[in-house]
């Protein structure tokens, strides 16, 4: 259930084509440092967060405390608003301006620009501290034999509910479940009919919500398969999938209807503290604003259970995604930039209290306490099924995505949301997503 982000390959080409003349290849110089220590060394660092809201100025305070020679400045959407900072990115590559450390959101959206030579490999420099990425991280984001970022934020996915619903329903905080048991707990948690019903769940339109199935499972869990040649669409998995979505929002009736969700254009935020719905699929990102937001105050306590397994007998999993940290391939100060790099995504994640880390030498408990208690009303987290979910779910084989990854998403919900409306039965959705996609491949592999 990676957090979605539209992104246009197209422009994408075009700036890897007003790149491709001046971009330094992947084995460009590791380091062009400032000689003079004395001088203050300027890192731009771009990405998307909310710098007050995320804590980052913390950040940027303890990092130039023990590297007192480099300053950082943030170029930032600042609302976390994915699509205007990859716009801003692209664009800033494009016109030649100051990029040192860039931060990526979604995995596809570091291969495309590793592909377009704008990362430096850090291999060199992780040779020279010391250590293996594989060692001291949960993800290895490598390419082949290049390493062109840190692994961040380290994303967990979970059920997120409404206790006081599962108490009026005498239903337990699920530990161990399965799709069945949590169509289950849906049936059970709806209530009440027309303008006043309550949905035991929601499925939002990221494209993870259309394969829910196949999306944590520990190895080929894309739309196509490890060779990025061959379309993983007709297989048990992703017909589960639809029929999960069919069972919970056309059958049973627990679900909110797609065609509400677009129509109406509803947002999982709203429907789960207005209490439209009674539990959520959502990412850890979301562990901030369980205690609310002025907005949308949380009036109940939130536990937590794990993403629901195929089947009993399965390894309780989580999606392999989170933030990457990279270099800017043309950055006058590649290794204060690394520098920044191995900081943050160790030291600096860890105080800046905001998001679990990637990094496995970090005290996750420490980690939630402090995200709990910076949340809005603190006491309506439960931090003891939170810490369950992140120490017994493990994350799956990291699988580098194709550049095209995201045209191949967009493919296969188009064809799914005929399923979902009606329009078309499953079979035919399959063929038909199965259709496209190879399509796409063969169009990517000229």
């Amino acid at each position: 259930m990676r957090k979605p982000i539209a992104c246009s390959l197209a422009a994408i080409s075009i700036i890897a084509g007003l790149l491709s003349g001046c971009m330094n290849g992947p084995n460009a110089a590791v380091s062009e440092t400032v000689d003079n220590k004395s001088e203050k060394v300027i890192l731009k660092f771009y990405f998307w967060y909310n710098e007050s809201q995320d804590n980052w100025k913390t950040v940027y305070k303890e990092f130039e405390k023990k590297y007192p020679h480099i300053k950082i400045e943030s170029v930032t959407a600042g609302d976390n608003n994915s699509v205007e900072y990859l716009r801003k990115l692209d664009l800033a590559a494009a016109s030649g301006d100051q990029i040192d450390v860039m931060l990526f959101s979604q995995l596809q959206y570091y291969t495309q620009r590793a592909a377009m030579k704008m990362l430096e490999p850090l291999n060199p420099f992780i040779a020279k501290d010391g250590y293996k990425v594989q060692d001291e991280y949960y993800i290895d984001p490598s390419i082949g034999e290049k390493t062109y970022a840190l692994p961040a934020k380290k994303t967990t996915f979970f059920v997120m509910l409404n206790n006081n619903h599962l108490n009026e329903a005498g239903l337990p905080i699920p530990k161990d479940w399965t799709w069945d048991e949590f169509l289950d707990y849906s049936k059970k948690l709806t209530k009440g009919e027309g303008t006043n019903k309550r949905y035991g769940t929601f499925f939002h339109t990221f494209p993870s919500y259309y394969q829910i199935a196949q999306i944590n499972q520990m190895d080929n869990y894309y739309l196509y398969r490890t060779d990025s040649k061959t379309p993983n669409i007709d297989n048990p998995l992703i017909r589960r999938s639809l029929d999960i979505r069919k069972q919970a929002e056309i059958i049973d009736q627990s679900a909110t209807p797609y065609s509400e969700t677009i129509s109406q254009k509803l947002s999982y935020r709203q429907q789960y503290f207005n209490e439209k719905v009674s539990m959520i699929l959502i990412g850890d990102y979301m562990i901030p604003e369980t205690g609310g937001t002025d907005k949308l105050p949380a009036t109940y306590k939130t536990v937590f259970a794990p993403y629901p397994k195929v089947n009993k007998n399965d390894p309780i999993t989580t999606t392999s995604g989170g933030d990457l940290m990279g270099v800017y391939a043309k950055s006058k100060h590649k290794e204060e930039a690394y520098q920044f790099v191995r900081w943050y995504t160790t030291e600096g994640i860890t105080l800046q209290g905001k998001y679990i880390p990637s990094w496995k030498k970090a005290d996750v408990s420490r980690v939630l306490d402090n995200i709990i208690a910076s949340s809005k009303t603190p006491d309506k987290v439960d931090k003891e099924t939170l810490l369950y979910v992140m120490n017994n779910s493990i994350a799956q084989k990291f699988n580098i995505p194709t550049p095209y990854h995201d045209e191949i998403d967009n493919a296969y919900v188009k064809e799914v949301e005929k399923f979902l409306l009606g329009e078309v039965d499953r079979e035919t959705t399959i063929y038909n997503a199965e259709q496209k996609i190879q399509e796409i491949i063969k169009n990517n592999s000229k």
